[in-house]
């Protein structure tokens, strides 16, 4: 959002003293399958020459906050092509490393499309993210006093808002396995698994929604992979 946007958006919080999220689940989940459907199909085609095996989405500051834009969508994958070149000489511990870690080995790049764009639009009008990033300049003296007093209320709801949107997306790509999307592209076997960052997200998280996901399509490589981190 502009400056003028978030002075806005946190005015009108301030003035109705709204602390609440306003994400549903159902809106939230319909923009991000529709935007998947969009997309995928175009990354596919432009990685045919190649075997992509698995695929990780994450949506900015939900998970890190390292963006040029808040809510922005990214896709991290990896093909069998890179991995084999990337295990020459392993031993199984490291190829584990290199088949799951989606944050520090494959590659990534930003989902651009007008319906990720549109999802981001949603996020940044309905989150309290910027609830949690108010400053003096945003608003007036009294909503910034207001703000600040409640700083840790607001953290705390948003790091719940974040919790939801992780589960929220896992079901979403849960249910687009289930509906045979995948198998539509020709990858049924497509590792789709949670984004974890660098460690920021807890292995019981990483599992929940590992099993929304994979909908029993796989083996226990990948829960083995993060039990092994965190043991």
């Amino acid at each position: 959002m502009t400056k003028e946007q978030t002075a806005k958006y946190l005015t009108e919080r301030f003035e109705k003293k709204d602390m609440d999220s306003r994400l549903d689940q159902k809106q939230f989940q319909a923009l991000f399958q529709a935007a998947v459907r969009e997309f995928y199909p175009r990354f596919q085609m432009q990685h045919a020459d190649q075997t992509v095996y698995g695929i990780s989405f994450e949506i900015g500051d939900v998970v890190q906050s390292v963006y040029y834009e808040n809510f922005e969508t990214y896709l991290y994958f990896n093909t069998e092509e890179a991995y084999l070149e990337n295990v020459n000489d392993c031993d199984e511990e490291e190829k584990s490393y290199y088949r799951f870690e989606a944050w520090a080995e494959w590659d990534v790049m930003s989902a651009e499309s007008d319906l990720f764009r549109q999802l981001q639009a949603y996020l940044e009008q309905n989150s309290l993210y910027f609830c949690t990033m108010c400053s003096d300049q945003d608003c007036s003296a009294e909503a910034f006093a207001w703000y600040k007093e409640l700083e840790l209320e607001f953290e705390n709801a948003f790091d719940e808002e974040c919790y939801l949107i992780r589960k929220w997306m896992a079901e979403a790509l849960g249910e687009l396995r289930k509906e045979g999307f995948f198998a539509e592209q020709g990858n049924a076997d497509l590792l789709v698994i949670p984004f974890g960052g660098e460690d920021e997200i807890s292995m019981e998280e990483l599992m929940e929604t590992w099993f929304l996901m994979d909908q029993g399509c796989h083996g226990t490589e990948y829960l083995d992979y993060i039990k092994s981190l965190r043991s």
